[in-house]
């Protein structure tokens, strides 16, 4: 997982961070996810080999939004645009309506087409941009804000 996101930060699109992750970050990272069920990491195995993986993170600390999610994707070079960010995406949105979430959101570089991409084709909406808004080493980036709204889960028919 930590190598993945690595190449993230090397690709510079799929991130905001710039700086590489280190292992035993990662491991805690993990460890985090693993007591805290409302913020699930889900990974993608494809013959034993993890070709990507995705987090569910707070989105706001303030009670009134706390139905509110986070997302984060990234899938390893290797198997980018073989549909592994499309299954963990559905996944994903499918456990956070088990979760009790309502919405999603995401903030993407504009420059990461991929990643706009993958939003369009399961059901994100873009809902606004940020001009010159996430640093990186090489300059400042518009940022795309996407978000999901999750349909409600409906009851059992009897």
């Amino acid at each position: 997982m930590c190598e993945i996101f690595n190449e993230a930060v090397q690709d510079r699109l799929e991130t905001f961070d710039s700086d590489p992750r280190s292992v035993d970050s990662q491991r805690l990272m993990n460890a985090a996810a693993d007591h805290d069920p409302k913020h699930p990491i889900l990974v993608a195995d494809v013959r034993n080999w993890i070709a990507g993986w995705a987090a569910l993170a707070t989105y706001d600390n303030r009670i009134s939004l706390d139905d509110i999610g986070e997302v984060f994707i990234y899938v390893r070079r290797s198997f980018r645009s073989y549909g592994v960010g499309r299954q963990l995406m559905r996944a994903l949105q499918e456990s956070a309506a088990m979760l009790g979430y309502r919405k999603l959101i995401g903030r993407i570089l504009v420059a990461n087409h991929d990643g706009l991409l993958l939003c369009r084709a399961t059901g994100w909406r873009e809902v606004g941009r940020h001009t010159a808004h996430a640093r990186l080493q090489d300059g400042l980036h518009d940022v795309m804000l996407v978000e999901y709204l999750i349909p409600p889960v409906s009851a059992p028919q009897t």
